[in-house]
């Protein structure tokens, strides 16, 4: 019993002293000491939390891991451990790995574990794992900020997979901390949309446009809306403001532009632009029977100012 009390107290004081040398800004001292521990103590975690935290604010990622990964080999079922390289991993992008080391954790029933797999499957563009990951996560996680984060991700998912009904109810679901986040009112919006609810998409669109005025996709969005409530002078002033922001803009888009003009009586801008969207992909069916009508109008414009 006495050594256990010495180890813990020379642990504790070779701790201390690490974490004073580095609010001192003296990292290689701090490592030194760390490493020290870890060949005298090779099973004692936190020293290895602190140097893997310490390498990464370095810049050190590979040494980061490379250290976790060398305890796992010690103690595979590590909990702190395993999340935390899990976590360095994702922070890289490095999805595939990060996966590797938290389906182990998952597999135990381990909420936080499905929260990430759910993410890093929903990075990787699997909707229906990433799906299935954050449903686990929600029947088990009780704290209301993280599940409102993974009702958000739940709605995105559900856009992705064209259940927008579901999406919806996940975005609502959202609402209650996300409210005022752009990206949300975009799903809500687009929800809407997709459900023929034209008036509701346009509130939520107009509500995400005034708190990312710079985000290219809203107005993109905001012009087919507006296309759909006949507010065409609208779509038009969107369509253009994305181009602004985004060029260059895709032939779909010019195509769009150029209908919203159509409709608007502006017959030889929407001319142009539906030149624009064939000259982009010669192939676009739209800006082809566009265009046709477009030159109709023109033409017929021409006839009634001869008149």
């Amino acid at each position: 019993m006495g050594m256990k009390k010495e180890v813990k107290e020379h642990i504790a004081h070779k701790m201390k002293i690490a974490k004073d040398f580095e609010s001192e800004g003296k990292t290689l001292h701090a490592l030194q000491v760390y490493k020290k521990l870890i060949d005298i103590y090779p099973t004692y975690t936190k020293a290895y939390v602190n140097l893997a935290d310490l390498y990464e604010r370095l810049g050190k990622f590979n040494h980061a891991v490379g250290l976790l990964k060398s305890f796992l080999s010690i103690d595979p079922y590590n909990y702190e451990i395993r999340m935390q390289l899990g976590q360095y991993l994702m922070k890289k992008g490095k999805w595939d790995e990060a996966s590797d080391v938290l389906d182990f954790l998952s597999a135990k029933g381990d909420p936080k574990a499905s929260f990430f797999l759910g993410f890093i499957n929903y990075k990787q563009e699997n909707f229906e794992i990433a799906k299935m990951n954050f449903l686990n996560f929600i029947r088990c996680e009780k704290e209301p900020e993280i599940l409102m984060e993974a009702f958000f991700y739940l709605a995105k998912i559900e856009i992705e997979l064209s259940d927008f009904e579901s999406a919806l109810a996940f975005a609502k679901k959202a609402k209650v901390l996300y409210d005022n986040f752009w990206e949300l009112n975009l799903i809500t919006a687009i929800s809407y949309f997709h459900l023929g609810m034209y008036t509701h998409a346009a509130t939520h669109i107009e509500k995400a446009k005034k708190l990312n005025p710079k985000e290219a996709s809203l107005r993109e969005w905001a012009g087919k809306i507006y296309l759909k409530t006949h507010e065409f002078l609208k779509a038009e002033e969107n369509f253009l403001k994305y181009i602004e922001l985004k060029e260059p803009a895709s032939s779909e888009l010019y195509a769009d532009l150029g209908e919203a003009c159509l409709n608007a009586k502006k017959a030889e801008a929407a001319l142009a632009y539906y030149e624009i969207a064939l000259r982009l992909d010669p192939g676009n069916q739209s800006a082809q029977a566009g265009k046709k009508n477009a030159v109709l109008a023109v033409e017929n414009n021409k006839t009634n100012n001869d008149e």
